[in-house]
C-alpha cells in the first residue's frame, strides 16, 4: 500500500513539473528578431574630393584636386570655398552616421524625403560612384532630421544636421578669408586718412609710431595690428555696393617681413556694428567687424604706452602702501619663502593676497592720460624696492571733478619719474589694497 501510494505521488509530482513549465512557457515573452537599423559608411575627410547637394532643379558641386588642395565652388557659382565650413560638412556627414530610428515606410512627401522636395547629399573619394548618399527632408530637431537611403522607401531619424546644414545657399560657401598672416610677421603699418597718416614700426619686437614724442605701447599696436591681420568677412558684396568708397575714410599698407604687402580701403559708410572695406585688388566689397574701422581711424595718442611700473614682480624686495598716517610694509624672505610684515608690529597678511598684489603693481596700467594734467595729492601712496636698489613711487591723488572720479569709478595717479597725470581704474587699486588690510 505505502509502495503504491509512493508511486503515484511520483507520478503527480512529474505531471505538476511538466505543467507548471508549459504555463511558464506560455507567459514567458516571445522572442522577436529585431533587425539592426543601417548607418552611412564611415569615410576619412582627407580622402573626399567632391560634394553635390542637389535638388530636382538645383545641384551645388564642391571640388578639390588633391588632399591639400583648397576646396573650389564649381556650381552654380565658380569661386574659392570656405575649407573650414566644407571641412566640418565632410567631417560631420562621412563620420559613419548610424540612422537612429525607422520612422515608416513610404508616406514620404509627409516627411519631405520625396523626390519633389529632398534633399540629396553625396561625398566622393573618387569613382563615378559616392561613397556616401543620403536623402535629407525635413528638420527632426536640432540636429536631426527625416532622411532615407537610396532606393529605399524607408523613412529613418538621424543625426546628420538639421535641414538647413544642407540648403546653404551657394555663396555661402564661399571662401571669407581677406588677409590671414600672423601678426609677428607684420613690419610696418600705413593709414592715409584725412585725420593725417600713422605710420606703426616694429623692430625687434618692439613698436614706434613715426612722428610720436612718446612711448608706443607694445600691446595697444599689436591689437591694431591683429584686428588687420587676421580678416574676415561676414558678407560679401558687389563691386557696385555703396559704402562710401568714392571718398574712402582710410587706405592702408600692412607690410609683412618677406617685402610683400596687403591694401586695405576702408569705405566712408558709418556704422557702430561695422565696417566695408576693399582688399588688394579683389573688386568685391566686404563687410567685416566694426574693430577694423576703429584700428584704421585710431588717434596716434590712443598708442601711447599706458604702463606704470615695467618692473618684474619677481624682483620686488619690499612693498610699503600708506594711507594718512599709517604703513602697511612688507617684505619677501626668501628663506622663509614668505611675505613678511615690517610695519606695523603684530600684524599678519594674505600670502595670496599680497604675491597678487605685487602682481598687480608690476603690471599696472593706467585707462588713460589726465589732460588737464591737474594734480592733488590725497596722501596715498605705494613704495616698491627692488633687489637691485631701484626704487619706484605712486602717488594718489583726490577725487576730481570729472562724472567718473566723482563716482569713484577713476583715481588719478602720479608715477615717479614722469611728470603726466595717469587715470586708473578704482578697482584695480581696490584689491591692491585690500591685500594690505584697508
Amino acid at each position: 500500500m505505502i509502495a503504491s501510494v509512493t508511486a503515484k505521488s511520483r507520478l503527480l509530482i512529474v505531471i505538476a513539473t511538466v505543467l507548471a513549465a508549459l504555463v511558464w512557457l506560455d507567459r514567458s515573452p516571445a522572442t522577436v528578431e529585431v533587425s539592426a537599423l543601417p548607418a552611412l559608411p564611415a569615410v576619412a575627410p582627407e580622402t573626399v574630393m567632391r560634394i553635390t547637394i542637389a535638388d530636382q532643379i538645383n545641384s551645388l558641386v564642391l571640388e578639390r584636386s588633391g588632399p591639400d588642395a583648397h576646396w573650389q565652388l564649381v556650381a552654380p557659382l565658380q569661386y574659392a570655398a570656405d575649407d573650414a565650413l566644407v571641412l566640418g560638412f565632410v567631417k560631420a556627414l562621412g563620420a559613419g552616421i548610424p540612422m537612429d530610428v525607422r520612422v515608416d515606410e513610404g508616406n514620404l512627401e509627409a516627411y519631405g524625403v520625396d523626390d519633389q522636395h529632398a534633399l540629396r547629399a553625396e561625398l566622393y573619394t573618387g569613382g563615378a560612384e559616392p561613397a556616401v548618399a543620403i536623402i535629407v527632408g525635413k528638420s527632426a530637431g536640432p540636429d536631426s532630421a527625416f532622411v532615407r537611403l537610396p532606393g529605399s522607401d524607408t523613412v529613418y531619424r538621424a543625426a546628420v544636421g538639421a535641414r538647413s546644414r544642407f540648403e546653404r545657399a551657394a555663396g555661402e560657401w564661399r571662401d571669407r578669408t581677406l588677409i590671414d598672416v600672423p601678426k609677428e610677421k607684420v613690419r610696418s603699418l600705413l593709414v592715409a586718412r584725412a585725420a593725417g597718416p600713422l605710420r606703426l614700426v616694429q623692430d625687434a619686437g618692439a613698436w614706434s609710431l613715426e612722428g610720436a614724442g612718446f612711448t608706443v605701447d607694445d600691446k595697444g599696436a599689436q591689437l591694431v595690428v591683429g584686428a588687420l591681420a587676421k580678416l574676415r568677412a561676414s558678407e560679401i558684396h558687389a563691386p557696385t555696393y555703396e559704402a562710401g568708397f568714392a571718398e574712402p575714410a582710410a587706405v592702408a599698407t600692412l607690410t609683412l617681413d618677406d617685402g610683400t604687402s596687403h591694401r586695405i580701403v576702408l569705405g566712408s559708410r558709418q556704422d557702430a556694428r561695422a565696417a566695408w572695406i576693399r582688399v588688394d585688388d579683389r573688386t568685391e566689397i566686404f563687410r567685416v567687424a566694426s574693430r577694423v574701422r576703429t584700428a584704421l581711424l585710431l588717434e596716434p595718442a590712443a598708442l601711447r604706452d599706458l604702463s606704470l611700473a615695467g618692473f618684474d614682480r619677481l624682483a620686488i624686495e619690499s612693498v610699503a602702501w600708506t594711507e594718512g598716517s599709517l604703513t602697511v610694509a612688507v617684505a619677501w624672505n626668501p628663506e622663509a619663502v614668505a611675505w613678511v610684515v615690517t610695519q606695523p608690529a603684530n600684524m599678519e597678511v594674505d600670502q595670496k593676497a599680497i604675491a597678487a598684489a605685487a602682481g598687480g603693481l608690476a603690471e599696472l596700467r593706467a585707462v588713460g592720460i589726465a589732460s588737464d594734467n591737474v594734480f592733488v595729492p590725497s596722501g596715498a601712496q605705494v613704495r616698491v624696492a627692488l633687489r637691485e636698489g631701484a626704487k619706484w613711487q605712486l602717488d594718489l591723488g583726490k577725487p576730481g571733478v570729472s562724472e567718473p572720479e566723482a563716482e569713484g569709478k577713476i583715481v588719478r595717479a602720479r608715477v615717479s619719474g614722469r611728470s603726466d597725470v595717469y587715470l586708473l581704474d578704482a578697482r584695480v587699486l581696490a584689491e591692491i589694497r585690500g591685500a594690505f588690510g584697508r
